[in-house]
């Protein structure tokens, strides 16, 4: 495997066969991704891009699938103790640690893949560091 890092958050993934000749090419270009260059059948494609997505996407704590789609999550650290949560690049919800109360709260948007218990799993992650607090300059 090789990556090659392109302009504007582009990323190629070069993906080789056991006898190294063969290879495929799977790009993120703005959270997205999909098969650059290559043949492979559908289930197979799918399997790579999630297994890619669990290596190499950072701020994707998870992934799971509903009705069929793949849904991948990103949240993203705020000023103020707040995360915003997004499916498939998609704002879906938020958290927030109220300071005085010494508590999470959270807004979950109607229609969304999201469950409550995937908000208790993500305000957990946030409690053991797993996800970042505070907002790097």
């Amino acid at each position: 495997m090789a990556i090659d890092d392109k302009s504007m958050g582009m990323r190629d993934y070069y993906l080789y066969d056991k006898n190294g000749k063969s290879f495929y090419i799977f790009r993120r270009s703005q959270g997205e991704w999909e098969l650059a260059y290559g043949v492979l059948a559908h289930d197979i494609k799918e399997a790579c891009i999630d297994a890619l997505i669990r290596r190499f996407d950072h701020d994707s704590p998870e992934l799971f699938y509903s009705n069929g789609k793949r849904n991948v999550v990103r949240i993203s650290v705020k000023k103020g103790g707040i995360w915003h949560i997004y499916v498939n690049n998609v704002y879906v919800a938020s958290i927030q640690y109220d300071q005085f109360a010494k508590k999470f709260e959270y807004h979950l948007d109607d229609d969304t893949p999201l469950t409550k218990d995937h908000i208790k799993k993500y305000i957990g992650m946030i409690e053991r560091g797993e996800i970042k607090w505070k907002k790097e300059r």
